[in-house]
């Protein structure tokens, strides 16, 4: 197996993640033009136009609640706050209290950047080479346009007949900023309001390249599983002031240095998740040769490339508990001055598997030999994994209904998103935005470029128009779920 080729395939896991600005009362004024008829590329550039960032998420929200309103769907708005407005559009009223088929999807977006970074401004929407260019259209503006415009086109089904759910797009704030100001007030204060009986999010999507006897062949991941967050400091403080000129054994900056060179040279233990075994088993069935033996066996063979696995970040963050160093500070003063306190925080992305207190246990036995504190800072709570039952098949068929040559496969993502909210309630969460992605654009979320292809968009919907149906169906065999299209 050489290297390039395990790269390629272990990208599945991490490609996922799963990347000039209008005057203000700009959706105000558009509250005054035809929007009952766009059609999705036009609602995405709208959208898109309208800037989100991370706290001031309410213009934005405002108005794709008054498209959904204008669409016939049933408007109920949770929090109305410039940095938390959350909403759900309904086929009936919340208040009928119906099992609900709920799409989530956020309303923020990471800011832009700097403007030379852009070919067409980050808040135009322009559409051009067949995209929606601008911050926000991938992550994660178009997976609502997706969703709203399939769940509309039930709206005159739901009128004639008392469908068994309800079915829901859920638009929320903070999603960027860990999803305190969105996702965890509705689990926490309006769960049983919003009454899910299954959640789809944000977290996989499809791209080609990873098999390498099928290269064209698209392969989706469906989010199943996260990673659990850690903020980790480790601090020094010595009374070791004074001058530069006369270093001593102990000092703050250099213990924490070396304590620092210490966690991040440390070789992490190679653990291979169940899911990540089921998935390249999945991926194993198109393979040829060695390929097909490691991938079949990779909980045996992925220890025997430890050197490669620590060696590939998309590889380590799939198989090993990560830290990264994300700040180093110390106390101010002078430039020859010997500082008394020193500071590094950690960015750790543990597998699901792994118990926080034997993790931290191991961090502290990395720098005992070293004069520094470890604390955590902040922690998430871990998940768990969402069964692949009735929910995910439907969502596993809808796929294959659309792109007929796929493979799908259950994946854990390596960051976090709000699926994990509803799965700590319970609720089955599956991460998935249904389009084709090729890694040009992924490499464009979070950075310049971001824009969505138009075709990808009507793929979009068609699997979610398919996913309702599917799940209606199976609530209600005997009669035919037919869609106003």
């Amino acid at each position: 197996m050489n290297k390039s080729h395990a790269a390629g395939i272990w990208f599945l896991a991490v490609a996922w993640f799963l990347v000039s600005v209008p005057a203000r009362g700009f959706a105000a004024d558009l509250a005054a033009t035809e929007t009952a008829a766009m059609e999705p590329a036009e609602l995405l550039s709208t959208y898109v136009q309208i800037p989100s960032v991370s706290g001031e998420e309410k213009e934005a929200g405002e108005f794709f609640a008054q498209y959904c309103r204008d669409q016939g769907l049933h408007v109920h708005v949770f929090t109305d706050e410039p940095d938390s407005y959350n909403f759900a559009a309904s086929l009936y009223p919340l208040e009928y209290g119906k099992p609900n088929i709920v799409f989530m999807t956020h309303i923020d977006v990471v800011p832009p950047g700097e403007p030379e970074g852009w070919t067409y401004p980050a808040f135009s929407g322009k559409i051009a080479d067949g995209k929606v260019w601008g911050r926000g259209a991938i992550d994660n503006k178009a997976m609502g346009v997706m969703q709203v415009f399939a769940i509309k086109q039930f709206v005159e089904l739901a009128q004639e007949q008392d469908l068994p759910y309800n079915v829901s797009l859920l638009a929320v704030s903070g999603e960027e900023t860990g999803g305190d100001k969105g996702a965890r007030i509705i689990t926490e204060y309006f769960l049983e309001e919003l009454n899910p009986a299954v959640v789809y999010g944000e977290g996989g999507a499809g791209i080609t390249g990873l098999i390498g006897a099928a290269p064209d062949k698209a392969v989706f991941g469906v989010e199943v599983t996260q990673k659990r967050r850690m903020f980790l400091e480790a601090s020094s403080q010595v009374q070791a002031s004074g001058h530069g000129s006369v270093p001593r054994d102990h000092y703050s900056t250099r213990d924490l240095v070396k304590a620092t060179s210490a966690l991040l040279e440390a070789k992490p233990k190679i653990t291979v998740s169940p899911i990540v075994i089921q998935a390249l088993g999945l991926l194993a069935e198109h393979e040829r040769g060695i390929m097909k033996r490691v991938m079949q066996r990779i909980d045996f063979y992925g220890p025997l490339f430890g050197r490669l696995v620590r060696s590939e970040p998309l590889i380590a963050s799939m198989l090993t508990n990560t830290i990264t160093l994300t700040s180093l500070t110390s106390s101010e003063g002078a430039y020859n001055q010997i500082p008394s306190r020193a500071r590094a925080v950690f960015d750790c992305r543990l597998l699901p598997e792994t118990d926080q207190e034997a993790f931290i246990a191991h961090v502290k036995r990395i720098v005992e030999p070293y004069k520094v504190e470890i604390r955590v800072l902040e922690s998430s709570p871990a998940s768990p994994v969402s069964p692949q039952g009735m929910f995910y098949d439907a969502m596993q068929e809808s796929l294959y209904e659309v792109f007929d040559d796929a493979v799908v496969v259950p994946f854990m993502f390596v960051a976090i998103n709000d699926n994990r909210f509803f799965r700590r309630q319970g609720i089955p969460a599956y991460g998935l935005l249904p389009a084709i992605m090729p890694e040009e654009l992924m490499e464009t979320i979070h950075y310049f470029d971001e824009r969505f292809p138009i075709a990808a968009l009507d793929k979009g919907i068609e699997v979610y128009v398919s996913l309702i149906t599917r799940l209606l169906e199976a609530a209600m065999p005997a009669r035919d779920i037919t869609r106003d299209t």
